[in-house]
């Protein structure tokens, strides 16, 4: 996800978009579990993946970048859903 205009940030558009996403996965598939990279150095995207859910795992190095595993389940997003 990429909000590109910055008078767009920080009004949730980006955690609008995911929660979307990964609503839509779980209700139209079977997965139990969703996961994702994002560049170490993106501390603004990490906060909207935690913010939907996602909680990091670990690292990885990739031609010459550094990114963030961070994942979501299943299990924990039903949780969430009987919460709102």
């Amino acid at each position: 996800i990429m909000i590109g205009d910055r008078d767009c940030w920080d009004k949730g558009y980006g955690a609008d978009a995911v929660t979307t996403l990964v609503s839509y996965i779980f209700h139209q598939t079977n997965l139990k579990r969703i996961y994702l990279k994002t560049l170490d150095s993106n501390s603004r995207a990490q906060k909207c993946f935690q913010k939907c859910g996602f909680t990091p795992y670990g690292h990885m190095a990739k031609d010459g970048f550094s990114f963030v595993l961070m994942e979501t389940h299943r299990k924990q997003w039903e949780k969430q859903q009987t919460k709102t």
